[in-house]
């Protein structure tokens, strides 16, 4: 089952977006799909269990704000035996791992309980672009160039990368808001 939407029609009307009546869930739940692709990592908040290098009996967890930690675990080749005696610093930092060196399997619950107006207005943004975009027969919007004799028409690349992606200033405004991309891979979520 996909993720719900970052944003509910209630937001879009509140913060003054018009989307198409009947098809707003659909557009939110594009832009939100968008918007969590190009993040890197989930928006909402969400647990999850990451493989992470033990570097000094520390590790660094990605994927921001995390809101718990609930185990640290030695990997299955390594008997996969719980942890203890480690203290999380209450933001990404785990201490106190009683291994030098050597990975580990973490599981904590990270991302937004709360999704703030500055990102539903982002979504909400995104929502209406790809309302519009949807509306214009063939890609009108975009085109670079056209010709009447022997019909010709030339389109901007950067239309058709719009028409499938995010524009430059709403992935700088999603990185402003939550940072640059994790530098580890989920290995179970949950």
């Amino acid at each position: 089952m996909p993720p719900l939407p970052l944003a509910s029609p209630a937001d879009a009307a509140r913060l003054g977006y018009s989307l198409p009546a009947g098809r707003e869930m659909e557009f939110l739940a594009r832009a939100s799909a968008r918007l969590r692709r190009e993040a890197g990592r989930p928006i909402s908040s969400t647990v999850s269990t990451v493989r992470r290098r033990v570097d000094g009996g520390a590790v660094l967890l990605p994927g921001g704000p995390i809101t718990a930690v609930a185990t640290v675990a030695r990997l299955a080749e390594d008997g996969g035996a719980t942890l203890t005696g480690w203290r999380w610093d209450g933001m990404e930092h785990i201490h106190c791992i009683p291994l030098a060196s050597g990975d580990v399997n973490v599981t904590y619950t990270h991302g937004l309980t709360v999704i703030p107006d500055e990102l539903l207005d982002l979504v909400c943004s995104v929502a209406s672009r790809l309302s519009a975009t949807d509306e214009a027969a063939g890609m009108e919007a975009g085109i670079r160039s056209e010709s009447i004799d022997d019909y010709q028409v030339t389109y901007a690349a950067e239309a058709v990368e719009t028409a499938s992606g995010l524009l430059p200033g709403e992935c700088s405004s999603l990185a402003g808001f939550l940072g640059s991309a994790p530098g580890a891979y989920v290995v179970r979520p949950r």
